[in-house]
């Protein structure tokens, strides 16, 4: 589930780069378009620690 998660998230970030580049978004839709794509990112990179930390100390 997480991999799809960043994989969506990465889509974001280079759709929105796509979409200015071929002038079908404006400036500000594209950087907050990235910046919900980055942010996505993080957090999934953080719920991964968690899972991780969580089964280590299960053992």
């Amino acid at each position: 589930m997480h991999t799809f998660i960043k994989v969506f998230a990465m889509v974001l970030v280079i759709g929105s780069m796509g979409a200015l580049e071929i002038d079908k978004i404006g400036m500000t839709q594209a950087i907050t378009q990235a910046a919900l794509g980055i942010m996505l990112w993080v957090a999934v990179n953080q719920a991964e620690t968690i899972d991780k930390l969580r089964r280590r100390r299960r053992v």
